[in-house]
Protein backbone atom coordinates (compact mmCIF):
# COMPACT_ATOMS: atom_id res chain seq x y z
CA UNK A 1 0.00 0.00 0.00
CA UNK A 2 2.61 2.42 0.59
CA UNK A 3 5.09 1.60 -2.49
CA UNK A 4 1.31 2.23 -4.49
CA UNK A 5 1.33 5.65 -2.63
CA UNK A 6 4.83 6.20 -3.33
CA UNK A 7 4.59 5.70 -6.96
CA UNK A 8 1.19 7.71 -7.12
CA UNK A 9 3.21 10.65 -5.65
CA UNK A 10 6.19 10.75 -7.82
CA UNK A 11 4.24 10.46 -10.63
CA UNK A 12 2.46 13.84 -9.63
CA UNK A 13 5.21 15.09 -8.86
CA UNK A 14 6.71 14.62 -12.13
CA UNK A 15 3.38 15.72 -13.44
CA UNK A 16 3.88 19.28 -11.61
CA UNK A 17 7.48 19.59 -13.11
CA UNK A 18 6.73 18.60 -16.45
CA UNK A 19 3.71 21.38 -16.78
CA UNK A 20 6.17 24.01 -14.79
CA UNK A 21 8.93 23.13 -17.28
CA UNK A 22 6.30 23.67 -20.36
CA UNK A 23 5.47 26.89 -18.69
CA UNK A 24 8.47 27.85 -18.16
CA UNK A 25 10.03 27.34 -21.74
CA UNK A 26 6.68 29.02 -22.81
CA UNK A 27 7.71 32.27 -20.91
CA UNK A 28 11.68 31.96 -21.75
CA UNK A 29 10.93 31.27 -25.59
CA UNK A 30 8.09 33.76 -26.41
CA UNK A 31 9.45 36.82 -28.62
CA UNK A 32 12.68 35.32 -28.26
CA UNK A 33 14.14 36.79 -31.37
CA UNK A 34 12.26 39.81 -31.81
CA UNK A 35 14.34 42.65 -30.14
CA UNK A 36 17.76 43.79 -31.37
CA UNK A 37 20.92 41.96 -30.17
CA UNK A 38 22.41 44.72 -27.88
CA UNK A 39 26.41 45.78 -27.42
CA UNK A 40 26.96 42.86 -24.74
CA UNK A 41 25.49 40.18 -27.01
CA UNK A 42 27.25 41.23 -29.91
CA UNK A 43 29.89 40.58 -28.21
CA UNK A 44 29.21 37.25 -26.91
CA UNK A 45 28.54 36.62 -30.91
CA UNK A 46 32.00 37.47 -31.62
CA UNK A 47 33.63 35.30 -28.83
CA UNK A 48 31.27 32.38 -30.32
CA UNK A 49 32.71 32.96 -33.84
CA UNK A 50 36.53 32.19 -32.74
CA UNK A 51 37.68 28.68 -32.08
CA UNK A 52 37.75 27.63 -29.05
CA UNK A 53 41.31 28.27 -28.06
CA UNK A 54 41.26 31.52 -29.36
CA UNK A 55 38.36 32.01 -26.94
CA UNK A 56 40.78 31.07 -24.19
CA UNK A 57 43.40 32.93 -24.92
CA UNK A 58 41.10 35.90 -25.38
CA UNK A 59 39.73 35.80 -21.73
CA UNK A 60 41.88 38.17 -19.87
CA UNK A 61 40.53 40.56 -22.49
CA UNK A 62 36.78 40.37 -20.90
CA UNK A 63 35.20 40.16 -16.92
CA UNK A 64 34.16 36.82 -17.72
CA UNK A 65 35.09 33.27 -17.57
CA UNK A 66 35.22 31.92 -21.22
CA UNK A 67 33.05 28.40 -20.31
CA UNK A 68 29.70 30.49 -21.39
CA UNK A 69 31.91 31.40 -24.42
CA UNK A 70 33.02 28.05 -25.17
CA UNK A 71 29.22 26.50 -24.70
CA UNK A 72 27.64 29.28 -27.43
CA UNK A 73 30.42 28.50 -29.52
CA UNK A 74 29.27 25.01 -30.33
CA UNK A 75 25.67 25.86 -29.48
CA UNK A 76 25.82 27.75 -32.67
CA UNK A 77 27.15 25.22 -34.85
CA UNK A 78 24.02 23.75 -34.35
CA UNK A 79 21.20 26.19 -34.13
CA UNK A 80 23.01 28.96 -36.09
CA UNK A 81 24.12 32.89 -35.13
CA UNK A 82 20.15 34.24 -35.60
CA UNK A 83 18.47 36.20 -32.35
CA UNK A 84 16.62 32.84 -31.43
CA UNK A 85 20.37 30.95 -32.18
CA UNK A 86 22.25 32.95 -29.54
CA UNK A 87 19.82 33.11 -27.30
CA UNK A 88 18.32 29.96 -26.91
CA UNK A 89 20.66 28.86 -25.09
CA UNK A 90 20.68 30.63 -22.37
CA UNK A 91 16.51 30.21 -22.61
CA UNK A 92 17.78 26.21 -22.43
CA UNK A 93 20.01 26.98 -19.03
CA UNK A 94 16.63 28.60 -17.37
CA UNK A 95 14.15 25.66 -18.59
CA UNK A 96 17.02 23.25 -16.91
CA UNK A 97 17.06 25.88 -13.77
CA UNK A 98 13.67 24.92 -12.58
CA UNK A 99 13.98 20.90 -12.02
CA UNK A 100 16.98 21.67 -10.32
CA UNK A 101 15.15 24.42 -8.56
CA UNK A 102 12.90 21.83 -7.27
CA UNK A 103 15.37 19.26 -6.02
CA UNK A 104 17.43 21.94 -4.08
CA UNK A 105 14.07 22.75 -2.12
CA UNK A 106 13.63 19.24 -1.58
CA UNK A 107 17.35 18.45 0.13
CA UNK A 108 16.64 21.49 1.82
CA UNK A 109 13.04 21.13 3.14
CA UNK A 110 10.78 19.04 1.48
CA UNK A 111 9.14 18.35 -1.77
CA UNK A 112 6.59 20.91 -1.63
CA UNK A 113 9.21 23.99 -0.92
CA UNK A 114 10.53 22.14 -3.66
CA UNK A 115 8.15 22.59 -6.16
CA UNK A 116 7.15 25.92 -4.90
CA UNK A 117 10.80 27.10 -5.77
CA UNK A 118 10.02 25.44 -8.92
CA UNK A 119 7.39 27.38 -9.48
CA UNK A 120 8.35 30.78 -8.31
CA UNK A 121 11.61 30.82 -10.34
CA UNK A 122 9.34 30.11 -13.69
CA UNK A 123 7.45 32.53 -13.25
CA UNK A 124 10.44 35.25 -12.33
CA UNK A 125 10.48 37.90 -14.22
CA UNK A 126 14.31 38.87 -13.52
CA UNK A 127 14.69 34.85 -14.72
CA UNK A 128 12.69 35.06 -17.57
CA UNK A 129 14.74 38.75 -18.88
CA UNK A 130 18.32 37.01 -19.00
CA UNK A 131 17.02 33.89 -20.04
CA UNK A 132 16.72 35.59 -23.03
CA UNK A 133 19.99 37.13 -23.34
CA UNK A 134 23.06 35.83 -24.83
CA UNK A 135 24.59 36.40 -21.91
CA UNK A 136 25.87 34.00 -19.38
CA UNK A 137 23.64 35.94 -16.30
CA UNK A 138 20.94 32.21 -16.71
CA UNK A 139 24.02 29.70 -17.11
CA UNK A 140 25.47 31.33 -13.72
CA UNK A 141 22.10 30.70 -12.27
CA UNK A 142 21.81 27.42 -13.35
CA UNK A 143 25.26 26.04 -12.18
CA UNK A 144 24.86 27.85 -8.45
CA UNK A 145 21.57 25.92 -8.14
CA UNK A 146 23.99 22.60 -8.89
CA UNK A 147 26.60 23.74 -6.64
CA UNK A 148 24.45 24.57 -4.09
CA UNK A 149 22.62 20.78 -4.11
CA UNK A 150 25.95 19.04 -3.80
CA UNK A 151 26.97 21.77 -0.83
CA UNK A 152 23.53 20.74 0.91
CA UNK A 153 23.94 17.09 0.15
CA UNK A 154 27.51 17.37 1.80
CA UNK A 155 26.14 19.11 4.88
CA UNK A 156 23.64 16.96 5.37
CA UNK A 157 25.55 14.01 6.22
CA UNK A 158 27.69 15.59 9.10
CA UNK A 159 24.30 17.07 10.74
CA UNK A 160 22.51 13.61 10.72
CA UNK A 161 24.01 11.73 14.33
CA UNK A 162 25.12 9.12 12.00
CA UNK A 163 28.82 8.72 10.50
CA UNK A 164 28.67 10.72 7.65
CA UNK A 165 28.82 8.87 4.58
CA UNK A 166 31.14 10.89 1.79
CA UNK A 167 30.62 8.69 -0.97
CA UNK A 168 33.22 9.66 -4.28
CA UNK A 169 29.87 10.10 -5.69
CA UNK A 170 28.62 12.93 -3.71
CA UNK A 171 32.55 14.27 -3.33
CA UNK A 172 32.85 14.79 -7.05
CA UNK A 173 29.17 15.98 -7.52
CA UNK A 174 30.31 18.60 -5.24
CA UNK A 175 33.43 19.39 -6.84
CA UNK A 176 31.70 19.60 -10.13
CA UNK A 177 28.84 22.11 -9.17
CA UNK A 178 31.36 24.32 -7.29
CA UNK A 179 33.66 24.42 -10.10
CA UNK A 180 31.33 25.92 -12.56
CA UNK A 181 30.62 27.86 -10.21
CA UNK A 182 33.99 29.54 -9.86
CA UNK A 183 33.99 29.25 -13.78
CA UNK A 184 30.60 31.11 -14.52
CA UNK A 185 30.50 34.62 -13.47
CA UNK A 186 32.49 36.99 -10.92
CA UNK A 187 29.92 37.49 -8.47
CA UNK A 188 29.28 34.24 -8.41
CA UNK A 189 32.55 33.53 -6.23
CA UNK A 190 30.41 35.10 -3.43
CA UNK A 191 28.27 32.21 -2.99
CA UNK A 192 31.45 30.31 -2.55
CA UNK A 193 32.15 32.84 0.60
CA UNK A 194 28.55 32.20 1.83
CA UNK A 195 29.19 28.33 1.82
CA UNK A 196 32.36 28.86 3.72
CA UNK A 197 30.83 31.41 6.10
CA UNK A 198 28.24 28.58 7.11
CA UNK A 199 30.75 25.91 8.01
CA UNK A 200 32.79 28.52 9.59
CA UNK A 201 29.72 29.81 11.51
CA UNK A 202 28.88 26.05 12.52
CA UNK A 203 32.64 26.43 14.69
CA UNK A 204 30.34 28.46 16.88
CA UNK A 205 26.43 27.40 16.58
CA UNK A 206 27.22 23.77 16.16
CA UNK A 207 30.31 22.37 17.58
CA UNK A 208 29.73 18.75 16.84
CA UNK A 209 29.29 19.48 13.32
CA UNK A 210 32.26 21.39 12.67
CA UNK A 211 34.80 19.08 14.34
CA UNK A 212 33.53 16.20 12.13
CA UNK A 213 33.50 18.07 8.85
CA UNK A 214 36.22 20.46 9.25
CA UNK A 215 38.69 18.24 7.85
CA UNK A 216 37.01 16.87 4.65
CA UNK A 217 35.57 20.35 4.23
CA UNK A 218 39.72 22.23 4.22
CA UNK A 219 40.48 18.85 1.97
CA UNK A 220 37.31 19.89 -1.01
CA UNK A 221 38.26 23.98 -0.61
CA UNK A 222 42.02 23.07 -1.26
CA UNK A 223 41.47 21.10 -4.50
CA UNK A 224 38.85 23.92 -5.61
CA UNK A 225 41.66 26.44 -5.17
CA UNK A 226 43.96 23.96 -7.49
CA UNK A 227 41.16 23.47 -9.78
CA UNK A 228 40.91 27.91 -9.73
CA UNK A 229 44.69 28.32 -10.31
CA UNK A 230 44.09 28.37 -13.75
CA UNK A 231 42.26 32.02 -13.70
CA UNK A 232 43.35 33.29 -10.59
CA UNK A 233 46.27 35.04 -12.63
CA UNK A 234 43.71 36.62 -15.03
CA UNK A 235 41.19 37.30 -12.69
CA UNK A 236 43.92 39.47 -10.14
CA UNK A 237 44.66 41.25 -13.40
CA UNK A 238 40.98 42.17 -14.58
CA UNK A 239 40.50 43.07 -10.72
CA UNK A 240 43.60 45.41 -11.30
CA UNK A 241 41.62 46.57 -14.29
CA UNK A 242 38.38 47.63 -13.00
CA UNK A 243 40.60 49.35 -9.92
CA UNK A 244 42.04 51.89 -12.66
CA UNK A 245 38.39 52.37 -13.87
CA UNK A 246 34.72 51.62 -14.50
CA UNK A 247 31.99 52.78 -16.08
CA UNK A 248 29.39 52.16 -13.11
CA UNK A 249 28.33 54.87 -10.56
CA UNK A 250 28.44 53.75 -7.00
CA UNK A 251 25.15 52.63 -5.39
CA UNK A 252 22.93 53.55 -2.42
CA UNK A 253 20.44 52.48 -0.49
CA UNK A 254 18.24 52.75 -3.40
CA UNK A 255 20.12 50.67 -5.50
CA UNK A 256 19.47 47.78 -2.81
CA UNK A 257 15.74 48.34 -2.85
CA UNK A 258 16.36 47.89 -6.48
CA UNK A 259 17.83 45.21 -6.58
CA UNK A 260 15.19 43.13 -4.73
CA UNK A 261 12.09 44.32 -6.53
CA UNK A 262 14.17 43.66 -9.46
CA UNK A 263 14.29 40.32 -8.13
CA UNK A 264 11.13 40.06 -7.41
CA UNK A 265 9.56 41.42 -10.64
CA UNK A 266 8.31 44.54 -10.03
CA UNK A 267 6.73 46.53 -7.12
CA UNK A 268 3.54 44.13 -6.75
CA UNK A 269 5.11 40.75 -6.84
CA UNK A 270 7.76 42.19 -3.77
CA UNK A 271 4.66 43.03 -1.95
CA UNK A 272 4.26 39.21 -1.78
CA UNK A 273 7.01 37.40 -2.13
CA UNK A 274 8.78 39.93 0.70
CA UNK A 275 6.20 38.80 3.36
CA UNK A 276 7.17 35.25 2.65
CA UNK A 277 10.45 35.60 2.96
CA UNK A 278 10.17 37.32 6.34
CA UNK A 279 7.67 34.36 7.43
CA UNK A 280 9.69 32.14 6.63
CA UNK A 281 12.88 33.61 8.62
CA UNK A 282 9.98 34.19 12.09
CA UNK A 283 8.92 30.85 11.22
CA UNK A 284 12.07 28.93 11.49
CA UNK A 285 13.23 30.66 13.94
CA UNK A 286 9.73 30.25 16.76
CA UNK A 287 9.99 26.15 17.70
CA UNK A 288 6.84 25.63 20.23
CA UNK A 289 7.80 23.70 23.20
CA UNK A 290 5.35 21.72 25.18
CA UNK A 291 5.74 21.30 28.75
CA UNK A 292 3.31 18.94 31.08
CA UNK A 293 3.00 20.59 34.18
CA UNK A 294 2.59 17.37 36.79
CA UNK A 295 1.16 19.72 39.67
CA UNK A 296 -1.99 20.63 38.12
CA UNK A 297 -4.55 18.36 39.46
CA UNK A 298 -3.02 15.47 37.54
CA UNK A 299 -4.03 17.03 34.05
CA UNK A 300 -0.97 17.98 32.03
CA UNK A 301 -0.72 21.38 31.35
CA UNK A 302 0.57 22.41 27.84
CA UNK A 303 2.49 25.31 28.22
CA UNK A 304 4.18 27.36 24.52
CA UNK A 305 7.64 28.66 24.68
CA UNK A 306 8.93 30.26 21.49
CA UNK A 307 13.19 28.77 21.52
CA UNK A 308 15.23 30.07 19.15
CA UNK A 309 16.84 27.69 17.14
CA UNK A 310 19.95 27.51 14.63
CA UNK A 311 18.85 25.94 11.74
CA UNK A 312 21.63 26.18 9.14
CA UNK A 313 19.15 25.68 6.19
CA UNK A 314 18.04 29.16 6.81
CA UNK A 315 21.24 30.43 7.95
CA UNK A 316 22.25 29.42 4.25
CA UNK A 317 19.89 30.96 2.30
CA UNK A 318 20.39 33.68 4.48
CA UNK A 319 23.79 34.10 3.64
CA UNK A 320 23.46 33.57 -0.03
CA UNK A 321 21.04 36.00 -0.29
CA UNK A 322 23.28 38.93 1.79
CA UNK A 323 26.90 38.41 0.85
CA UNK A 324 26.37 38.50 -3.36
CA UNK A 325 25.15 41.92 -2.74
CA UNK A 326 26.22 43.26 0.20
CA UNK A 327 30.18 42.34 -0.71
CA UNK A 328 30.30 44.23 -3.91
CA UNK A 329 28.12 46.97 -2.51
CA UNK A 330 30.06 47.93 0.37
CA UNK A 331 33.52 47.27 -2.11
CA UNK A 332 31.82 49.64 -4.36
CA UNK A 333 30.75 52.56 -1.60
CA UNK A 334 34.73 52.41 -0.84
CA UNK A 335 36.95 51.77 -4.08
CA UNK A 336 35.80 51.27 -7.74
CA UNK A 337 32.08 50.72 -7.68
CA UNK A 338 31.15 47.46 -9.58
CA UNK A 339 27.52 47.03 -8.02
CA UNK A 340 25.09 46.60 -11.09
CA UNK A 341 21.89 44.52 -10.08
CA UNK A 342 21.95 42.06 -12.98
CA UNK A 343 25.69 40.72 -12.22
CA UNK A 344 24.11 39.85 -8.72
CA UNK A 345 21.80 37.61 -10.08
CA UNK A 346 23.44 34.35 -8.22
CA UNK A 347 21.83 35.34 -5.40
CA UNK A 348 18.27 35.56 -6.21
CA UNK A 349 17.39 31.70 -6.20
CA UNK A 350 18.10 32.06 -2.17
CA UNK A 351 15.08 34.74 -2.46
CA UNK A 352 12.89 32.65 -3.87
CA UNK A 353 13.76 30.01 -1.89
CA UNK A 354 13.00 31.81 1.12
CA UNK A 355 9.61 32.66 -0.37
CA UNK A 356 8.95 29.01 -1.42
CA UNK A 357 9.69 28.10 2.38
CA UNK A 358 6.86 31.22 3.47
CA UNK A 359 4.75 29.58 1.48
CA UNK A 360 5.34 26.46 2.90
CA UNK A 361 4.57 27.66 6.28
CA UNK A 362 0.67 27.69 5.79
CA UNK A 363 -0.76 24.32 7.02
CA UNK A 364 -2.59 22.99 3.06
CA UNK A 365 -4.86 20.61 5.36
CA UNK A 366 -6.31 23.91 7.09
CA UNK A 367 -8.95 24.49 4.36
CA UNK A 368 -8.42 28.03 4.48
CA UNK A 369 -4.92 28.65 4.60
CA UNK A 370 -5.04 26.07 1.64
CA UNK A 371 -7.58 28.86 -0.29
CA UNK A 372 -5.00 31.22 0.96
CA UNK A 373 -2.06 29.61 -0.59
CA UNK A 374 -4.58 29.15 -4.03
CA UNK A 375 -5.08 32.63 -4.04
CA UNK A 376 -1.17 33.87 -3.53
CA UNK A 377 -0.06 31.30 -6.21
CA UNK A 378 -2.93 32.58 -8.63
CA UNK A 379 -1.63 36.18 -7.68
CA UNK A 380 2.07 35.72 -8.63
CA UNK A 381 0.87 33.91 -12.07
CA UNK A 382 -1.32 37.18 -12.87
CA UNK A 383 1.21 39.52 -11.92
CA UNK A 384 4.25 37.49 -13.99
CA UNK A 385 1.81 37.29 -17.38
CA UNK A 386 1.45 41.31 -16.71
CA UNK A 387 4.93 41.88 -16.23
CA UNK A 388 6.28 38.98 -19.33
CA UNK A 389 3.60 40.70 -21.80
CA UNK A 390 4.59 44.29 -20.69
CA UNK A 391 8.07 43.02 -21.78
CA UNK A 392 6.67 41.25 -25.19
CA UNK A 393 5.21 44.77 -25.86
CA UNK A 394 7.81 47.04 -26.16
CA UNK A 395 11.22 47.34 -26.84
CA UNK A 396 14.19 47.31 -23.89
CA UNK A 397 16.98 46.59 -26.29
CA UNK A 398 18.73 48.96 -28.29
CA UNK A 399 17.10 48.95 -31.41
CA UNK A 400 20.24 47.89 -33.63
CA UNK A 401 18.39 45.91 -36.27
CA UNK A 402 15.51 49.10 -37.22
CA UNK A 403 18.72 51.45 -37.05
CA UNK A 404 20.65 49.68 -39.48
CA UNK A 405 18.05 48.44 -42.35
CA UNK A 406 17.30 52.14 -42.37
CA UNK A 407 20.75 52.68 -42.87
CA UNK A 408 20.87 50.26 -45.70
CA UNK A 409 17.69 51.28 -47.32
CA UNK A 410 19.37 55.15 -47.05
CA UNK A 411 22.74 55.21 -47.67
CA UNK A 412 24.46 55.40 -51.18
CA UNK A 413 27.38 53.53 -51.80
CA UNK A 414 29.62 56.42 -51.68
CA UNK A 415 28.38 57.61 -48.37
CA UNK A 416 30.65 57.06 -45.20
CA UNK A 417 28.88 55.87 -42.00
CA UNK A 418 30.53 57.09 -38.75
CA UNK A 419 29.86 55.26 -35.78
CA UNK A 420 30.67 57.28 -32.61
CA UNK A 421 31.35 54.46 -30.03
CA UNK A 422 34.11 51.77 -31.45
CA UNK A 423 31.35 48.79 -29.88
CA UNK A 424 28.38 49.68 -31.66
CA UNK A 425 30.11 49.18 -34.88
CA UNK A 426 29.57 45.15 -34.45
CA UNK A 427 26.70 45.61 -34.17
CA UNK A 428 26.20 47.44 -37.40
CA UNK A 429 28.10 44.89 -38.94
CA UNK A 430 25.90 42.02 -37.66
CA UNK A 431 22.89 43.55 -38.84
CA UNK A 432 23.41 45.34 -42.39
CA UNK A 433 22.77 43.14 -45.79
CA UNK A 434 25.10 45.71 -47.65
CA UNK A 435 28.52 44.66 -48.31
CA UNK A 436 29.26 47.63 -50.33
CA UNK A 437 28.74 49.91 -47.09
CA UNK A 438 31.87 50.47 -43.97
CA UNK A 439 31.23 51.07 -40.99
CA UNK A 440 33.98 53.54 -39.03
CA UNK A 441 34.05 54.05 -35.31
CA UNK A 442 36.29 55.79 -32.90
CA UNK A 443 38.83 53.63 -31.24
CA UNK A 444 38.03 52.05 -27.81
CA UNK A 445 37.75 53.80 -24.37
CA UNK A 446 41.60 53.09 -23.40
CA UNK A 447 42.85 55.98 -25.72
CA UNK A 448 41.80 59.25 -24.80
CA UNK A 449 39.29 60.72 -27.02
CA UNK A 450 40.59 64.56 -27.40
CA UNK A 451 39.35 66.79 -30.62
CA UNK A 452 42.81 65.56 -32.26
CA UNK A 453 41.72 62.43 -31.84
CA UNK A 454 39.02 62.96 -33.43
CA UNK A 455 40.24 64.74 -36.26
CA UNK A 456 42.97 61.35 -37.20
CA UNK A 457 39.73 59.27 -37.19
CA UNK A 458 37.29 61.81 -38.79
CA UNK A 459 39.46 63.30 -41.46
CA UNK A 460 40.27 60.11 -43.63
CA UNK A 461 36.47 58.97 -43.44
CA UNK A 462 35.23 63.16 -44.64
CA UNK A 463 37.43 63.08 -47.28
CA UNK A 464 36.07 63.58 -50.54
CA UNK A 465 32.80 62.79 -49.72
CA UNK A 466 29.27 64.92 -50.24
CA UNK A 467 27.65 63.23 -47.30
CA UNK A 468 28.26 61.63 -44.39
CA UNK A 469 26.35 59.62 -41.46
CA UNK A 470 26.85 59.67 -37.83
CA UNK A 471 25.42 56.75 -35.60
CA UNK A 472 24.92 58.00 -32.02
CA UNK A 473 24.17 55.96 -29.00
CA UNK A 474 25.36 55.31 -25.33
CA UNK A 475 25.99 59.01 -24.95
CA UNK A 476 28.76 60.20 -23.96
CA UNK A 477 31.31 63.29 -23.23
CA UNK A 478 33.00 62.96 -26.77
CA UNK A 479 29.47 62.97 -28.56
CA UNK A 480 29.56 66.59 -28.31
CA UNK A 481 32.78 66.83 -29.88
CA UNK A 482 32.50 64.79 -32.73
CA UNK A 483 29.32 66.65 -33.62
CA UNK A 484 31.16 70.35 -33.28
CA UNK A 485 33.66 68.71 -35.73
CA UNK A 486 31.61 67.36 -38.50
CA UNK A 487 29.06 70.45 -38.40
CA UNK A 488 32.18 72.42 -39.43
CA UNK A 489 32.39 70.73 -42.70
CA UNK A 490 28.79 69.25 -43.04
CA UNK A 491 25.33 70.34 -42.45
CA UNK A 492 22.51 68.41 -40.69
CA UNK A 493 20.09 66.88 -43.25
CA UNK A 494 18.12 64.29 -41.45
CA UNK A 495 17.70 62.94 -38.05
CA UNK A 496 15.84 60.47 -37.01
CA UNK A 497 15.73 58.66 -33.43
CA UNK A 498 15.19 55.52 -32.46
CA UNK A 499 13.85 54.59 -29.70
CA UNK A 500 14.22 52.28 -26.99
CA UNK A 501 13.26 51.87 -22.89
CA UNK A 502 15.25 50.74 -20.25
CA UNK A 503 13.44 49.26 -17.49
CA UNK A 504 14.23 50.38 -13.97
CA UNK A 505 12.57 50.62 -10.93
CA UNK A 506 13.82 53.16 -8.07
CA UNK A 507 17.09 54.56 -9.50
CA UNK A 508 18.42 55.73 -12.85
CA UNK A 509 20.87 53.97 -14.69
CA UNK A 510 24.56 54.95 -14.70
CA UNK A 511 25.08 55.43 -18.55
CA UNK A 512 27.07 58.89 -18.15
CA UNK A 513 24.91 61.93 -19.20
CA UNK A 514 21.73 60.13 -19.11
CA UNK A 515 19.00 62.02 -16.84
CA UNK A 516 19.31 61.23 -13.05
CA UNK A 517 16.45 60.98 -11.10
CA UNK A 518 14.26 58.80 -8.79
CA UNK A 519 11.39 57.00 -9.72
CA UNK A 520 8.61 55.30 -7.42
CA UNK A 521 7.01 53.28 -9.81
CA UNK A 522 8.34 50.92 -12.90
CA UNK A 523 9.45 53.35 -15.57
CA UNK A 524 11.78 53.15 -18.71
CA UNK A 525 15.11 55.17 -19.78
CA UNK A 526 15.64 55.82 -23.29
CA UNK A 527 18.44 54.50 -24.20
CA UNK A 528 17.54 55.55 -28.16
CA UNK A 529 20.07 55.18 -31.19
CA UNK A 530 20.05 58.30 -33.14
CA UNK A 531 21.53 58.27 -36.91
CA UNK A 532 22.01 61.40 -38.24
CA UNK A 533 23.05 62.37 -42.59
CA UNK A 534 25.00 65.32 -43.04
CA UNK A 535 25.50 67.37 -46.39
CA UNK A 536 29.27 69.10 -47.15
CA UNK A 537 28.75 72.70 -46.77
CA UNK A 538 28.76 74.74 -50.14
Amino acid sequence: MNSIKTIVIRYRISLALLVLMLIGAALRFADISTESLWVDEIYSFRQAMKSVAMIIANAPQDVHPPVYYVLLHFWTLLFGTTEAGLRSLSAVFGVAALPLMYVLGREMYSQRVGLYAALLLALSHFHIHYSQEARNYAYAVLVVILGMIGFVRYVKQFDSQSEPVLSWKLLAFFLLGNTLILYSHFFALFVIAAQNALVLSFALMRRDVFRRMWKSWLALQSLLLLLFVPWMEILYFQIRAVKSGFWIDPPNLMTLAETIIEYAGSFSAAALILPLCVLAVVQVRERLVIIHDDNAQGKPKSVFIAHVQFDYRMALLLLWLVLPIMIPFIRSLYSTPIYYVKYTIPALPALLLLAAKGLDTFDTKVRWMRGLVGIIIAVLCVIAWRDNRNDWNSLEKEPWKESTRFLDSTATKNDAIFVHEWYSKYNCEYYTKRPDVTFQAMPPERFAITPSTIERFYAPIAAGRDHLWLVLSHRSAQTPMILERIERDFAPTLDTIFPSRYRKYMIADSFPYQTKGIYLMKTYLSNDIRVMRFERRK
